[in-house]
């Protein structure tokens, strides 16, 4: 009966530092002090923008003002001509906060006339999520029964070990829970 509390409190313990991982993105503060305005030179957000690490999850906070910017998210085609039709995304009420849910380059720009040909325009490359995937090591403990041994004969040992698949759990990582829980009871 307490081995079986002991295993309770493991798979909460588990669970709550999964909620914590997933639940650590980042709002990154879009040009820092500076927000997004019109920059003082064209560098201004490649270099800011150099100094960040984008995840998927993370989110951009674009601090403007209403009605004397906006911020659209454009394909590179129009990223590069600071052209603003078409855009993909498109926020005109500031400030403003973008989730970045897919990996893979993002590019941004202010749609009001001449601010994109200055440098107001963002590109980020996003990353995958950093959220662990993967059972914890659990060192000395066995993760299925072992084999027969070579003496007892030749029966077709069924090994009895059980596993999820990946596939069916949550994407955010929450296999490490179920992992940990499955291998649980072996500490008992």
């Amino acid at each position: 009966m307490a081995a079986k509390g002991v295993m309770w409190s493991l798979l909460s313990v588990l669970l709550m530092a999964a909620v914590v991982a997933v639940s650590a993105a980042t709002t990154h503060e879009v040009g820092g002090s500076a927000g997004w305005s019109i920059p003082a030179n064209s560098t201004i957000y490649p270099n800011w923008a150099a100094t960040q690490t984008f995840l998927v999850g993370d989110s951009l906070h674009f601090t403007f003002t209403t009605g004397a910017h906006d911020v659209l998210e454009v394909s590179k085609s129009n990223y590069d001509s600071c052209t603003n039709s078409n855009p993909i995304n498109s926020q005109t009420t500031g400030p403003a906060t973008l989730t970045l849910s897919t990996t893979g380059a993002h590019y941004y720009i202010c749609g009001f006339p001449s601010h994109c040909s200055v440098g107001q325009k963002l590109s980020v490359n996003v990353l995958p999520s950093t959220t662990p995937s993967t059972t914890p090591s659990l060192a000395g403990v066995p993760t299925s029964a072992p084999p027969p041994s070579s003496g007892s004969g030749s029966g077709s040992g069924s090994g009895g070990s059980s596993s999820a698949s990946s596939s069916t759990l949550p994407s955010f990582g929450l296999s490490v829970v179920f992992a940990a829980a499955a291998a649980a009871p072996l500490l008992f």
